[in-house]
């Protein structure tokens, strides 16, 4: 009702942000085919009817996962401990597994033989489920802990500070909550939405289509890196950048 609320005020595009919003997106630019829509992690042609009318914002948040992850396990090698990183994500959805596929893959890259750790809160509000399942990672030795679970997923990252182990954040910046952030898997979701207005107002918009920002287009990237890394890893991890953005790296994305 909303969106079409929306369409029914003559707004020359309307955005739906997440990936819950897919069918009521399918359903509003069925009802009205005239009007521009885009919807942000969701595919344009998984949704019913693929509505020519809709743009789908896609990113490969496994590209910046795997930067985080390679940053994750260098920072447990030096460490020399038990070699072990966790990851808490919210619901099991598509974007969200793209984040921790990548995360594994780079810890795994930098550290072979790592132990990955992974669980789901199925919340992305309730601060305390994801605290509980982060400091069930840190008992079972991990010393990163990856939030994926949005305002659920600051609850990880408290139990990180409780512990004094690291905490990467997601999507925002999230270093400005203490120095025990290692950094932060960013989806500059502003980008993607700017440009796909630009296109609206240069008339070169074109729906029916997905758009996909990746490393290459700086829809995703690292956050603030603690200044403990030192550089002989920030070198090794612009590598990495450098080969992901070529496409050398071949990331997974489940």
């Amino acid at each position: 009702p909303n969106y079409a609320a929306l369409a029914r005020q003559n707004f020359d595009l309307i955005i739906g942000v997440g990936f819950a919003q897919g069918d009521a997106i399918a359903t509003a630019a069925t009802q009205f085919p005239e009007t521009k829509f885009a919807i942000i992690d969701v595919d344009q042609s998984s949704l019913k009817g693929k509505p020519a009318n809709v743009v789908g914002l896609i990113f490969k948040e496994q590209e910046v996962g795997y930067l985080a992850g390679y940053l994750a396990g260098l920072t447990e090698k030096r460490a020399g401990g038990r070699g072990v990183v966790s990851s808490v994500g919210g619901f099991k959805e598509p974007p969200v597994d793209r984040f921790i596929a990548g995360y594994q893959a780079g810890a795994r890259k930098a550290l072979p033989g790592i132990t990955t750790l992974n669980a789901y809160s199925s919340d992305w509000d309730d601060q305390a489920k994801c605290k509980e399942i982060a400091l069930n990672q840190i008992s079972r030795g991990s010393g990163i802990v990856f939030q994926v679970a949005g305002g659920c997923g600051l609850g990880a990252l408290t139990a990180a500070k409780e512990r004094e182990v690291w905490g990467i954040g997601v999507d925002a910046d999230q270093s400005f909550l203490g120095g025990f952030v290692l950094t932060s898997a960013l989806k500059r979701v502003d980008q993607a939405v700017f440009q796909t207005i630009q296109s609206v107002e240069d008339a070169s918009w074109q729906g029916g289509r997905n758009l996909t920002f990746g490393l290459k287009e700086d829809g995703v990237g690292l956050g603030k890196i603690s200044a403990e890394v030192p550089k002989e890893d920030l070198d090794a991890l612009e590598q990495i950048r450098e080969q992901l953005r070529s496409g050398e790296i071949a990331v997974p994305t489940s």
